[in-house]
């Protein structure tokens, strides 16, 4: 088995709120990324890489676990793929 993690995304959604960063622009504009980027980790193109993780952790003023969850690879690949 090969863990990876996931995005919570109605968790994210929630904290943005919270947060006023509600467009792209400016959750990448505070986490000083590119706003391509994000968009493809969003759209479950690209896995995140620690940076990015560590980069929106730090811009919603939240924790990992608040934003990521730990599942299966082989799981994850099937759902995206």
């Amino acid at each position: 088995m090969t863990a990876t993690l996931r995005l919570k995304v109605e968790q994210l959604a929630k904290i943005r709120r919270w947060t006023g960063l509600t467009t792209d622009t400016a959750l990448a504009t505070a986490m000083q990324i590119d706003p391509g980027n994000l968009s493809r980790v969003l759209r479950g193109k690209q896995q995140p890489g620690p940076r990015f993780i560590a980069a929106l952790c730090l811009a919603l003023n939240a924790e990992l676990s608040d934003l990521f969850e730990v599942v299966d690879g082989a799981d994850e690949l099937e759902r995206v793929g």
